[in-house]
């Protein structure tokens, strides 16, 4: 579920790579930040939850990005490994405004993907959502391989509702960048359909952890575009534009794990800019009376993102007689 946060003039929604184990999320959420330009993208960063790997970094898609004057950040999550453990899932599909579903092309793991895709619409279930209620893309991944079904069996076997497919290798990069494209697009338009009425509002949750700042008189707020239109000559659509130019037959690397950026200490006698802390993303359950809070410390030019962990409970207040 996007979040309209008033002070920065700014959405937050939420995407997540889904699919069987070992199935190439990981590699395509690596090959999606690797491409992306570092000024429209954050760190990449891991969390262990529930025994699984949790990746995730959030970018701004440039030029048509936007909704009513409204700069959208997009927030990318996986859970990589051969099992997860549900509440993993569960998770991280809290709030979602848009699911990749990575499918393996190999013969040997159709029953796998079936599975995966089934309990995929039943987590979405739980959420009061559906994979005909939020955008969804499929992605038939390692179709590189020598003995990869046809594209045609798996819509055949995984795609009865004809959602937007893409072939892929995530591992050489082919097609992945079109596929997070077609879903980046799904989503800005749904979010322009229901207009920032029908976007819940971050600013009651951000009230637990500051005070919203007015915004920035240094940067006026975006004019409002029209919808994506196809790409012309003249410009590129949103996220294409954030693409560095690969080179002729470079080999794909693994992204590293980048730690969160440190603040440098300011000189002595430079003037100190005050500190905001504002929440970055959707709290998150966390266990039993647990939740975390995705929060961004900035100091002028400067940020920081950390989690923070909150525990709750509930106590009757005992009764004092005389």
């Amino acid at each position: 579920m996007a979040l309209v946060n008033q002070a920065k003039r700014e959405i937050n929604a939420k995407i997540v790579f889904f699919g069987p184990g070992l199935c190439g999320k990981a590699t395509n959420l690596k090959h999606v930040f690797n491409k992306l330009k570092p000024e429209f993208r954050g760190a990449l960063k891991a969390m262990n939850v529930q025994d699984a790997r949790m990746l995730f970094f959030d970018f701004t898609p440039p030029g048509d990005g936007n909704v009513h004057g409204y700069r959208v950040r997009f927030h990318v999550y996986t859970v990589s490994g051969q099992v997860v453990d549900p509440a993993a899932w569960k998770m991280v599909l809290k709030g979602v405004d848009g699911v990749v579903f990575v499918a393996d092309s190999a013969p040997q793991r159709q029953a796998a993907n079936r599975e995966s895709l089934d309990s995929l619409a039943a987590f979405l279930q739980g959420y009061g959502q559906s994979l005909s209620s939020i955008p969804v893309v499929l992605q038939f991944n390692k179709s590189d391989l020598h003995d990869a079904l046809g594209q045609a069996e798996l819509e055949r076997t995984l795609n009865p509702a004809r959602l937007p497919s893409f072939k892929a290798s995530s591992q050489g990069g082919e097609g992945v960048l079109q596929t997070i494209l077609g879903l980046v697009k799904a989503v800005l338009t749904g979010l322009r359909d229901k207009g920032l009425e029908g976007i819940s509002s971050v600013e009651g949750l951000q009230q637990m952890v500051q005070t919203p700042a007015a915004p920035s008189s240094a940067q006026p707020p975006m004019a409002a575009e029209p919808e994506i239109a196809p790409p012309v000559q003249e410009s590129a659509p949103p996220v294409q534009a954030a693409v560095q130019a690969a080179e002729t037959q470079q080999p794909q690397a693994a992204a590293p794990e980048f730690p969160a950026p440190e603040f440098d200490a300011p000189e002595s006698d430079a003037p100190q800019e005050p500190l905001s802390l504002e929440l970055s993303g959707a709290p998150q359950p966390a266990g039993p009376g647990l939740f975390r809070l995705p929060l961004t410390i900035r100091s002028g030019d400067r940020s920081k993102n950390v989690v923070l962990t909150l525990a709750l409970s509930l106590e009757e207040e005992s009764d004092v007689g005389a």
